[in-house]
């Protein structure tokens, strides 16, 4: 009798234990989602304190009759008020005068993802298709390329092999931008997140090819250390010759020099998707996903596979700062995946998201100084 007593009082007492600890967990969570919800308003709040001499060109630019609009990811300005641009629509390549009208369009049922877009020395326009982010059947046996178009839309080569996501020197695992070098080679940031279940998961890189084609080398893998990459996104040039990459999912920019020797990386630019550099040395930077809740790969900062808050708290916006990487201006309340800027001092970006409440009008829209 007295051990069944015994049996019970402990029993019961194990029970309570295990109650109060799942209210205590449960209280825990709740104040932990609680914090993560602040953090992510202060990511998406509309406003800012700091300096910010741009205003938006309300309805610019103008599309074709028939044309709809598709997320702008690719914005190659001209230096006279207008630009090229890419975007996940039909036709993808347009390119748009000063008065936001299009001129030329070109490129229609080639690409699955628009993804990446930079122009070579010989003016050539380089166009990437980074694939599906999921699993999506519609897109089997297409994606995965890059493109390489003239400026009168003549389709000149494809590189990679269509529907194969793959690091190798004749496939990308996701092309998503591509810069000049210093010797006039492109180099094309490689691996996109989130990617589908048959992608190859890891290899994340930066691919080096000559402006016919060939495969010249390349750096980097998946990773967080120093030359180690997570979803490069973006890539730019200064006038030192050292590039600035994106490298979105690490929530960071790293430097290499002209030979794609690790320099240095900032974590004070939020979560990149672009980067433009200009000849003045103003560096403009696109952070659209801080605070969002996005898939990514196990090992990011915040974890994955699934959806989960990335980088949480970093104000999204436009920032415009130096190559030596102090801070002029914040552009809030905009969200940009797409990143471009001319020397006449107008600022382009690409919306993938919002597009239906922008008053640009549309996805693209035109900053230009107060």
């Amino acid at each position: 009798m007295r051990f069944n007593l015994f049996a019970r009082i402990l029993l019961v007492t194990s029970a309570l234990s295990l109650s109060f600890t799942s209210v205590n967990v449960a209280a825990q969570s709740a104040a932990a989602l609680a914090e993560l919800g602040k953090a992510q308003q202060l990511s998406r709040r509309p406003d800012s304190t700091m300096d910010n001499p741009f205003e938006l060109v309300e309805n610019w630019p103008t599309l074709l009759p028939g044309q709809e609009w598709g997320a702008a990811i690719g914005l190659l300005p001209d230096d006279t008020g207008g630009l090229w641009m890419l975007f996940r629509s039909e036709p993808p390549i347009n390119y748009i005068n000063a008065d936001g009208q299009i001129t030329k369009s070109f490129g229609e049922g080639m690409i699955v993802q628009a993804h990446g877009f930079c122009m070579d020395n010989d003016g050539n326009l380089w166009a990437g298709d980074s694939g599906s982010f999921r699993d999506d059947p519609s897109t089997v046996g297409r994606g995965f390329q890059i493109h390489k178009f003239s400026q009168e839309g003549e389709h000149l080569l494809s590189l990679g092999k269509a529907g194969v996501s793959l690091a190798g020197e004749d496939t990308f695992i996701g092309p998503t931008a591509c810069a000049v070098t210093p010797e006039g080679n492109i180099v094309i940031a490689d691996g996109h997140w989130p990617r589908p279940s048959n992608a190859q998961q890891d290899g994340d890189r930066l691919v080096v090819i000559t402006p016919d084609g060939e495969f010249i080398k390349s750096v980097g893998k998946l990773g967080a250390g120093p030359g180690e990459f997570m979803g490069p996104h973006a890539l730019a040039y200064d006038a030192n010759n050292r590039l600035f990459v994106a490298d979105r999912s690490n929530n960071r920019v790293q430097i290499f020099d002209e030979d794609l020797n690790f320099l240095d990386d900032w974590r004070h630019f939020g979560r990149p998707s672009g980067i433009a550099i200009l000849e003045d040395g103003a560096m403009i930077v696109a952070d659209s996903e801080s605070g969002a809740e996005l898939a990514g790969p196990s090992v990011a900062p915040e974890g994955g596979p699934g959806a989960t808050a990335r980088n949480p708290g970093f104000q999204v916006g436009i920032r415009v700062r130096r190559v030596n990487g102090s801070l002029q201006f914040l552009i809030p309340g905009t969200r940009p995946e797409g990143m471009g800027a001319d020397n006449l001092g107008n600022i382009f970006a690409g919306l993938t998201g919002g597009c239906d409440v922008s008053p640009s009008g549309g996805c693209l829209q035109k900053w230009v100084r107060k």
